[in-house]
């Protein structure tokens, strides 16, 4: 077995076991960690990990830490694929249609994606977040609207390629229609790319929406979530540093797994890193 398959394996089972771990962990955290994350007991407040029924420690209003960073998982994991599924839906199809069309409507679209492309992915989603309001929902729209032109782009590039293939110019000169042509030959070769940068982008919409709470734009206090919990955290980093270690570990781990198993994913659906 080659050096290089090798790497691979060890980053797949890595990525997969990772991934695994964190949504268990997630969708097991009412069992995991029994306490109310919102609950506050103002007599344990700041107490240190390995403290009785706390094994994270609390925060500075006597919340379970452990409960907390398991239900901030969760709203994470949640938010990812929510903006995953909806850029990946809009922008693949807005690809699609750039790509197979090739008129002034799909060159004023890409015009768009090069526009909206030259402002900072974050700064774009913060923006949009304080024009349409905070909360959960309006972080996921504001997520989702900074971030469908990765996908317009990368399925048009597909799309161009995949239909000057022989297959293709086969079928259409046979007499199928264009409608059928789209989705029978193009949009089957195009998927794998999607599945693709779906998952490279699911951490970077879990550490985009962590940097938007961190500056108070998007999921508010009390809510567990991680960016908010490690803004909360920077008045007491010298008294209580798990205030901050244990939320940004879990945000860092949770997009180490992800980026591992889409790298994964992208050396074994991309046919020209087979080669």
């Amino acid at each position: 077995m080659s050096a290089a398959l090798r790497r691979c394996q060890l980053k797949a089972w890595l990525g997969i076991g990772l991934t695994v771990a964190v949504v268990v962990a997630a969708g097991a955290a009412p069992w995991l960690a029994p306490h109310d994350p919102l609950a506050t007991d103002f007599a344990a407040s700041l107490s240190p990990p390995g403290s009785p029924g706390h094994p994270l420690g609390t925060d500075q209003l006597g919340r379970d830490l452990l409960a907390r960073v398991l239900h901030g998982a969760r709203l994470a994991l949640f938010i990812g694929v929510c903006t995953v599924v909806i850029t990946a839906a809009v922008g693949g199809v807005l690809g699609l249609v750039a790509g197979f069309v090739e008129r002034w409507p799909a060159a004023l679209l890409m015009r768009l994606a090069d526009v909206q492309l030259s402002f900072p992915f974050i700064l774009l989603a913060m923006t949009i977040n304080a024009i349409v309001g905070l909360g959960l929902r309006n972080i996921i729209l504001s997520l989702s609207a900074a971030g469908w032109v990765v996908y317009a782009r990368v399925v048009r590039g597909e799309v161009l390629s995949v239909k000057q293939r022989d297959f293709v110019q086969a079928a259409s000169a046979l007499g199928m229609s264009r409608l059928r042509l789209l989705f029978r030959h193009v949009l089957p070769n195009v998927v794998p790319s999607i599945i693709v940068v779906a998952s490279l982008q699911f951490s970077s919409f879990i550490v985009a929406e962590a940097a938007i709470s961190f500056l108070g734009f998007g999921v508010q206090p009390p809510t567990p979530a991680w960016g908010s919990m490690l803004s909360e955290s920077r008045d007491f980093l010298y008294v209580a540093w798990w205030l901050a270690a244990f939320p940004g570990a879990a945000l860092a781990l949770t997009a180490l797994s992800v980026n591992l198993l889409g790298d994964w994913l992208r050396d074994t659906l991309d046919p020209k890193l087979r080669v």
